[in-house]
Formats: structure tokens, C-alpha cells, sequence
């Protein structure tokens, strides 16, 4: 690798990271110079911008898994993590799937630590066409808001104010 620079730069790297870096290569850990190439292409490519992707708007989907006041349409994906690591399942016609199991919300939220998880609390949904992740908590209380307002008729006002305009 060529440099502009009369000398280099030395950098410290965590023991546990270059082990870990290492597993994703294939190269041997404590071979440094051989793991440059590597680290040099993973820092241009952190400070590359990704390409822009284009979202195309997601079809309503009637398949889906209904969720007390939540509706999760076929595809979407759910998230939960225990000890650092993630785990992710997702809707599938209308069950949850983890691997080829159908679950509930609260058995894949509980599936690893002491059972006791409130799943609204600590699952996480990406619904089909987003690349948000929202908490399940917040999906709900959204529902929940909304329905208020159409209990209440604050929807259709709202609705004849925005066709107003």
C-alpha cells in the first residue's frame, strides 16, 4: 500500500476486536500486516456513503398476524436481543415464525433469560417496505391513538379539514 506520507500511523486494536476480525476473514489474528488490506477496505468503505435505495410503496397485505391492537402484514420482521446478541423472526401468512417454529410475540421475546419479558417491551418490528426499526410499545400506543380518534370522531374531522385544503 502506497502513502503520501513520509511515515505511518500506528493504531491500537483491541485484542477481542482483531480476534473477532480475524473469524470474519479467515486470516490469523495476530498476522496484522496481512489483515491491512482488510482493515483499509473496511475504513473506506465506513466512510463511503451507501447508495441511495429506492423504497417502492409495500402492497397492503391482507396475510398478516393480528397482535391484540396491532396488524403485522405478511413479511414483517421482529427483533429481540438477550446477553448481546440479536434474534429475529418473522410474520409469515399469519404466524410468527423463528426458524420453522410458529411462536408468539411473548415466547420469542422470552426465548432465552429468565421468562419474565413483556414482549411490547422488547420486541422490535420493521414492517415490509421500511427500514425503520419501531419498538412494539410504540406500534401499540399508536393504535391505540388512533383508534381513540375514531371512537371519538377526531378522524373525521381531521379527514374533512385535510379534504378541505
Amino acid at each position: 500500500m502506497t502513502s503520501h506520507l513520509p511515515f505511518a500511523f500506528p493504531i491500537r486494536v483491541p485484542d477481542d476486536m482483531l480476534v473477532e476480525f480475524g473469524k470474519f476473514t479467515g486470516l490469523r489474528w495476530n498476522d496484522t500486516l496481512s489483515m491491512e488490506p482488510f482493515v483499509c477496505e473496511a475504513l473506506r468503505n465506513y466512510m463511503k456513503p451507501a447508495p441511495a435505495v429506492q423504497q417502492q410503496a409495500a402492497a397492503p397485505s391482507e396475510t398478516g398476524y393480528q397482535w391484540k391492537e396491532v396488524f403485522l402484514p405478511d413479511g414483517t420482521r421482529l427483533r429481540t436481543s438477550f446477553d448481546h446478541k440479536q434474534y429475529f423472526a418473522m410474520v409469515a401468512g399469519a404466524e410468527i415464525k423463528y426458524g420453522e417454529h410458529a411462536i408468539s410475540p411473548s415466547c420469542f421475546a422470552n426465548l432465552y433469560g429468565s421468562g419474565n419479558r413483556n414482549a411490547w417491551k422488547s420486541v422490535w418490528l420493521r414492517l415490509p417496505g421500511s427500514t425503520e426499526w419501531l419498538l412494539a410499545d410504540v406500534c401499540r400506543s399508536a393504535r391505540k391513538a388512533a383508534m381513540a380518534r375514531l371512537m371519538t370522531g377526531d378522524a373525521t374531522t381531521a379527514n374533512a379539514k385535510r379534504d378541505e385544503a
